[in-house]
């Protein structure tokens, strides 16, 4: 897809231009609502699969899970985290395109910033995906009959929900600009995702983890990505929010400085490139 930005807008500044990329990001996905429906069934099927897994551990009391918190609840967590995780879309792929297609010729020639242009409109498209999975999995759980969390865990899940699939979009756009070196980026793209199912703690709490993995998971981007979100399913707490707000504040701003700077090496690759 394509970004088109009216003259208006263009002459506004990056960030005018990263809100309209926002805003059009958010139609396109509107626009392919067959799409949005598609996904929203997907996760059904996943989460039926899913909440059947974590029922029968918590139905045969297996040993060790119940001094983390009561199982039935990690049928919300992997909830909220495949939430986020299904949101999330594909931008390593718009990069590779770009980058490895011929197509940023023309975006250089273009005064605003294609990098912030891109990951706004990228922004956009996530914010809908969101706002439909969320739907879906509020009504599943009505239908389910399960206990619902607080209106205060619901709160916190979608303050640190938003902000996790922000850094979500930022792992898959360092995964994307590796195409400036390589042909393709999925082995970078399956590098992130399996960081994400392991450190970020997809399918199950990193609390269940031996000790150094869990610290070590705890601190990553990962887990910022998805755990922190999660976790409010489980364990709702105002100093577990603050904890996981804060660790996703200094990830978006080290992944978002990382990006900048494997943008700026690879426009200088590709200039030098074409000078030669």
């Amino acid at each position: 897809m394509r970004s088109t930005l009216s003259p208006a807008v263009a002459e506004r500044g990056p960030l005018a231009a990263a809100a309209e990329a926002f805003r059009l990001g958010a139609a396109q996905t509107l626009s392919g609502w067959p799409v949005l429906i598609g996904r929203c069934l997907f996760y059904v099927l996943l989460m039926v699969v899913l909440s059947g897994l974590w029922d029968k551990v918590a139905a045969e009391r297996v040993a060790g899970l119940a001094q983390h918190a009561r199982v039935e609840t990690f049928v919300l967590y992997v909830g909220a985290t495949e939430w986020i995780t299904l949101s999330i879309p594909a931008l390593h792929l718009k990069f590779e395109d770009d980058i490895r297609g011929g197509a940023l010729d023309v975006h250089l020639l273009r005064p605003k910033p294609y990098l912030l242009q891109a990951v706004a409109q990228c922004c956009g498209w996530a914010f809908v995906r969101m706002l439909a999975l969320g739907a879906t999995a509020l009504a599943m759980l009505n239908l389910s009959g399960r206990a619902w969390p607080s209106l205060q865990a619901l709160a916190f899940i979608g303050v640190l929900g938003v902000f996790g699939a922000l850094v979500g979009v930022l792992l898959y756009a360092l995964a994307g600009l590796g195409a400036f070196w390589a042909r393709r980026v999925l082995p970078f793209q399956l590098i992130v995702q399996k960081l994400m199912f392991i450190l970020g703690g997809l399918f199950a709490p990193i609390t269940l983890y031996p000790p150094i993995l869990r610290r070590i998971g705890a601190a990553s981007p990962f887990a910022a990505h998805l755990y922190w979100a999660g976790v409010q399913a489980i364990r709702p707490s105002l100093r577990l929010f603050l904890t996981g707000l804060a660790w996703q504040a200094l990830w978006v701003v080290l992944l978002s400085l990382a990006c900048a700077g494997l943008w700026a090496a690879g426009v200088r690759k590709v200039l030098r490139a074409g000078a030669a």
